[in-house]
């Protein structure tokens, strides 16, 4: 659903009610930003959106022979979430960090998940949470403590949750980062996804 200013505004009021002092929206696609523009909202943020059609058959083999186990994978438990929200907070800069609260939509966000996470020295250093509906897969979030990087465990991750949609016949596989997110972008391209014309924005208004 393409939403219009009647909507928008209808959530600003939800909003205002339930005490809330700023109204920040998801990624979105290209239709529906003018309908938040025109209710006060302003861009914060524009994303770069790749897809990776699993239909070729280099994508899935692309993934596989670049998921070399560096470490291993462990189920990322619900008990497991504040753990997961420090890393997420040292990974990214605020106020793109997740809190648990944000991680716990994200993973309510699809009607299946796969979550998982990686452990050095008894410590939890990185994660991933990736979704799949009907046909389409999507990488939700990734997140990699700064002290851990430059070990090939985001590589890990991706490609995890690549075979797992793989495992369950999705197509397409959608993944978003920020425009000047150069590492990501790379990693990105380097399994296989490819850059899509449009762009994601993202929105807020104070209350």
């Amino acid at each position: 659903m393409v939403p219009d200013r009647t909507h928008v505004e209808s959530w600003i009021a939800d909003a205002r009610a339930s005490g809330a002092v700023a109204l920040r929206t998801g990624a979105l696609f290209p239709p529906s930003p003018p309908a938040f523009i025109a209710a006060g909202f302003e861009v914060i943020d524009t994303l770069s959106l790749l897809e990776l059609d699993l239909g070729r058959p280099t994508a899935t083999r692309q993934g596989a022979e670049s998921a070399r186990p560096t470490a291993r994978l462990r189920r990322l438990r619900p008990t497991q979430i504040d753990e997961a929200a420090v890393i997420d907070q040292s990974a990214f800069p605020a106020p793109w960090a997740n809190n648990r609260s944000a991680l716990r939509g994200i993973i309510t966000a699809t009607p299946r998940y796969r979550a998982r996470c990686v452990h050095l020295d008894g410590r939890m250093v990185a994660f991933s949470i990736s979704g799949r509906a009907s046909a389409w897969g999507y990488v939700q979030r990734l997140a990699v403590d700064p002290a851990a990087r430059r070990r090939g465990l985001a590589r890990l991750l991706v490609t995890d949750a690549i075979a797992w949609m793989a495992r369950r016949n999705v197509e397409r596989v959608l993944v978003n980062t920020a425009t000047d997110n150069d590492a990501a972008l790379e990693l990105y391209r380097s399994l296989g996804f490819v850059e899509r014309a449009e762009r994601l924005k993202i929105l807020e208004r104070s209350l």
